[in-house]
């Protein structure tokens, strides 16, 4: 694994550090963002005919993860999440292609599944619809399916966000039915404190019960973030991640954690650095030490 990323870096620094191949780069890059475009406009196209001067905001996020960790093997993952917003339709309507990380809500990078072969992930695909109900609440209703190979599971998803008072935070409630049953809610409330332009707190507390696991997961947290200029900050943080059920209740585990984010490469090839301290269950909550580096591509036409 790590002679494959050593392989991988240098390639990415090889392309980064040649002006002609940088110019092939964009080339690829650019031809890659029209597809999208493209894709999302035949789409809109098929349910309305007529012309439209909006600008198409699809976009797309690869991202791969490498993770080690005290006492643990090496990880790695990648991610994926497509969104195509339709230009006649945008106001109501956006399709939306993930994987399994990129839709769950409490993905924090905490275990990576190991997965670099993508068609052994569950993938969901959905079409939601947005409405605003009364002022300050959002309603987005969704039918998609979620996939694996041949394999499928057709789903209802319901999303209620309510703006509170303050306008720097939101609550919001996402209601997830599948065909064979299953069912999970999630419960979120989030708030940003600004200090300055440049200096805020996030505060993310979640609640999230799954039928199938017969338990409920609760996640608190707060960081601290210092936007050091144009698409470059630095966060502080620490979280809680705990598990309830009929029988207990317990803190899988407690997280201290950097977070470092610059660009690599244009305003669409970036990194990220995250050092943290865990102190999980599984290991009589003896602490490890955990550092995580992530590169992502952004596809979007600017």
């Amino acid at each position: 694994m790590f002679r494959y990323l050593f392989l991988y870096f240098i390639l990415l620094l090889s392309i980064l550090k040649a002006d002609f191949n940088t110019t092939l780069l964009d080339e690829y890059y650019n031809s890659l963002c029209q597809i999208l475009v493209d894709s999302s406009n035949s789409v809109d196209d098929y349910f309305i005919d007529a012309n439209s001067t909006e600008q198409s905001k699809t976009e797309a996020e690869l991202k791969s993860s490498f993770a080690i960790e005290s006492g643990r093997k090496s990880e790695y993952a990648m991610r994926l999440r497509v969104r195509l917003n339709l230009p006649k339709l945008q106001k109501k309507f956006r399709l939306i292609f993930e994987d399994e990380d990129s839709d769950d809500i409490f993905y924090d990078g905490t275990s990576l599944n190991n997965q670099y072969k993508m068609e052994k992930k569950n993938y969901f695909l959905r079409l939601d619809f947005f409405n605003e109900v009364i002022k300050k609440v959002d309603l987005t209703s969704g039918i998609g399916v979620k996939f694996r190979k041949l394999t499928l599971y057709p789903y209802f998803n319901l999303k209620a966000r309510y703006i509170l008072e303050d306008k720097n935070a939101v609550a919001s409630n996402r209601f997830r039915l599948y065909s064979n049953g299953d069912f999970e809610d999630t419960l979120n409330l989030n708030k940003m404190q600004y200090f300055s332009s440049s200096v805020y707190l996030f505060y993310r507390n979640f609640f999230r019960y799954r039928s199938w696991t017969y338990n409920s997961s609760i996640v608190n947290s707060i960081s601290a973030t210092k936007i050091l200029s144009d698409k470059k900050e630095l966060s502080l943080g620490v979280s809680l991640t705990s598990e309830l059920d009929v029988l207990k209740s317990y803190i899988r585990y407690e997280q201290l954690y950097i977070a470092y984010r610059d660009l690599l490469y244009k305003n669409w090839v970036y990194y990220e650095l995250s050092p943290s301290i865990l102190w999980r269950e599984e290991n009589g909550y003896e602490r490890s030490y955990r550092f995580m580096f992530n590169i992502g591509v952004k596809f979007k036409k600017y």
